[in-house]
């Protein structure tokens, strides 16, 4: 899709020798005779921390951009291990999730509340964070052998984010910002009523 916009974390160098190596035996795994995965491309490979929505490139402002910056500034660097890759039947995408994170969420949580801060509705909130890896066609049955591909390695370094916008097959980087938080954010917490 054309046009999207929306904060997103790429993998470094390491990180995408790590899902380079995680796209090959994906595509070893598959079955004889089983649709063949179709790998992203790696300067494809991100995670959608708060997908914006489409066409929204006018909404770029430096209040944006400020609240943006505001959110790197709360979140430390860390790091996620991989957990299982699925396949998602209504989009065919094949995607790598992610162990629990709590600094991931955070991030995504952060970002999302940055985007509404400037007056913005996202059109979407991350609550299950994903880098796609390949694409089988949609609406295929359940893809068992999925399960059988090893993703433990090497965690993934999330040290910042950037401000991505889907050009048409590539992201565009329209800002980035360094992780220079030190603790986590408190999760707000809501007080008995009784």
């Amino acid at each position: 899709m054309s046009g999207a916009l929306f904060p997103g974390w790429r993998p470094d160098a390491d990180g995408r020798e790590r899902l380079s190596a995680l796209v090959d035996a994906l595509v070893s795994a598959s079955p004889v005779g089983a649709p063949k995965p179709q790998p992203r491309r790696p300067e494809q490979w991100h995670a959608t921390l708060c997908f914006m929505g489409d066409d929204l490139r006018h909404t770029v402002t430096p209040r944006l951009l400020a609240a943006f910056a505001d959110a790197a500034a709360r979140i430390p660097p860390h790091s996620f291990t991989l957990d299982r890759i699925e396949y998602w039947r209504q989009s065919g995408a094949v995607v790598a999730l992610p162990d629990a994170c709590p600094a991931l969420q955070a991030l995504c949580d952060e970002t999302h509340a940055a985007v509404r801060r400037c007056g913005l509705r996202p059109q979407q909130a991350t609550t299950q964070p994903h880098v796609t890896l390949a694409y089988l066609a949609r609406d295929l049955e359940p893809q068992p052998w999925l399960a059988d591909v090893d993703c433990t390695g090497a965690p993934l370094r999330v040290d910042g984010f950037e401000l991505l916008f889907n050009a048409g097959g590539r992201y565009e980087q329209l800002a980035a910002w360094p992780l220079t938080g030190t603790t986590l954010p408190t999760a707000p917490h809501q007080p008995a009523l009784l």
